[in-house]
């Protein structure tokens, strides 16, 4: 038996979606006395680490927040040292990844302020994963939680005999066609979604984690899947 297949067979519900709130990189940086920039480089290495562990338990998908909206009214120079290292992730993630690339934001915000380098990534990543069919990847650039479900109630309401009922709106949201989001996982000791997948966390675990982002790993993960695997999941029943 493979490590992978004994941790499956460990967990009661291995969860089809996971969700990272990828936090605590400006505060991994100041710990070990480091630029931003490289608690950044770290942090998008801990991407690439966790993505793995996921893809050998066989997880359908994964979802990592990498940055809100309102990131982008940081400081200009740390927002260009944010993007440049989003940047590399996203394109590194492609030509590694078994499956399909994709990129949930807030379309105004990302038309307005991301500069065109990040866009050519993630139209460049996107196309080239398009037909893979392994583990999908979500990468949140310039997402909130309220411009999706708003979107999508409004899409959902004017579509041809449009309604207003959960399963309508689950199709105009940005993870439409996606597993139901089971796990939410956030580091840094930080108790909130801020507006990640607010939608979709609504019947997710919720585990807080208070490693630093770059510090999470395949071990990180297994406790939080057993600590998920022993939630009961009554659905109001």
């Amino acid at each position: 038996m493979t490590m992978a297949s004994a941790l499956t067979a460990l967990f009661s519900a291995l969860p089809r979606h996971i969700a990272f709130i990828a936090d605590g990189n400006r505060r991994w940086a100041k710990v070990h006395g480091t630029t931003v920039e490289e608690g950044y480089r770290q942090g998008a290495a801990a991407v690439h680490r966790v993505l793995e562990h996921c893809r050998s338990l066989g997880v359908e998908t994964v979802s990592v927040f990498l940055m809100s909206d309102r990131n982008f009214e940081r400081d200009p120079e740390e927002v260009a040292v944010l993007v440049d290292a989003i940047a590399d992730l996203v394109d590194t993630e492609a030509a590694v990844s078994t499956g399909p690339v994709r990129i949930l934001s807030s379309g105004a915000t990302m038309a307005v302020h991301a500069p065109q380098l990040l866009k050519d990534t993630i139209r460049r990543a996107e196309e080239r994963t398009r037909h893979r069919t392994g583990m999908t990847v979500c990468f949140g650039i310039g997402y909130d939680g309220h411009t999706d479900i708003t979107q999508a109630v409004y899409q959902a309401v004017a579509a041809p005999g449009g309604r207003h009922e959960v399963p309508a709106v689950n199709g105009y949201l940005s993870t439409a066609g996606l597993p139901d989001l089971d796990l939410v996982i956030r580091t840094s000791g930080e108790r909130r979604l801020s507006g990640f997948l607010l939608w979709q966390a609504a019947d997710s675990t919720l585990h807080f984690d208070d490693r630093l982002w770059p510090d999470y790993d395949g071990a990180a993960l297994v406790e939080a899947l057993v600590i998920h695997s022993a939630q009961i999941r009554a659905y109001g029943a």
